[in-house]
């Protein structure tokens, strides 16, 4: 900063009757700094030894009142802080219409978890909503894969992998319907590949929605949920017919 912004900066604290602080010394590493003192004109204080003392000083007391150019100073300075804060109801409007948005992106954040269930070749997906996958369900997908693999008697072991969306909380980096759709694709792209499938089968209406718009690169069948299968016994020769098609 030059010496005349420097002046100009104290002469504007001054007039605000802001106090401004130098250092006694330099501090070990510190950079040099200029010290500007502005002069002030001071009014000598006249005492009178013949007992009015009280009454002169009252009288010969310094004017407190500003002059007229550090009022205007200060008006000024006034008048421009005032002008840049912005008014309080577009301050609140655009708080409100930040917490809008931010309410409505995560309304349309699209939430679901899906099982991914891999045996004999086969990619089993089903909708999980709130709940957990119980051993039930796991042992009627590893008897229906292993009634498509007959005559193998070997067993169908289950391996059992989750998706869950959102991957995360932040707003930043996508929660739409778009990217759902995205992830996705990649992860069953990716477990199709890897495992050399020849066919995946949604497991209930659910899943079958979720899927509807992606690129399968195999065979695709719909069943009802092991979930409906367990609860009506009957719903499970409309699923193995399915599969048999």
């Amino acid at each position: 900063m030059s010496a005349s912004q420097e002046i100009r900066r104290l002469r504007y604290l001054q007039a605000m009757g802001v106090p401004v602080y130098v250092s006694r010394r330099a501090l070990p590493g510190a950079a040099v700094s200029s010290k500007y003192v502005l002069r002030e004109s001071r009014t000598a204080l006249v005492i009178d030894p013949g007992g009015e003392a009280e009454q002169r000083r009252t009288a010969k007391a310094p004017q407190t009142t500003a002059s007229p150019a550090a009022q205007a100073l200060r008006e000024s300075l006034r008048q421009d802080l005032d002008r840049q804060k912005p008014p309080l109801k577009a301050a609140s409007d655009r708080a409100g219409s930040r917490e809008a948005k931010a309410a409505s992106r995560q309304g349309s954040t699209p939430r679901f978890r899906l099982a991914a269930m891999m045996t004999k070749g086969r990619l089993w997906l089903e909708d999980l909503g709130d709940e957990a996958l119980a051993q039930d369900q796991l042992q009627l997908i590893s008897a229906m894969a292993r009634a498509l693999d007959h005559p193998v008697k070997d067993e169908a072991n289950v391996a059992v992998t989750e998706f869950r969306w959102p991957l995360h909380e932040n707003a930043q980096l996508g929660l739409s319907s778009d990217d759902a759709t995205a992830a996705l694709q990649g992860f069953l792209s990716r477990q199709l590949e890897e495992n050399a499938c020849v066919e995946l089968i949604c497991l209930g209406d659910a899943c079958k929605t979720l899927l509807k718009d992606l690129a399968i690169p195999c065979a695709r069948r719909t069943i009802p949920s092991s979930r409906d299968m367990l609860k009506h016994p009957s719903t499970k020769r409309d699923a193995w017919k399915a599969l048999r098609a």
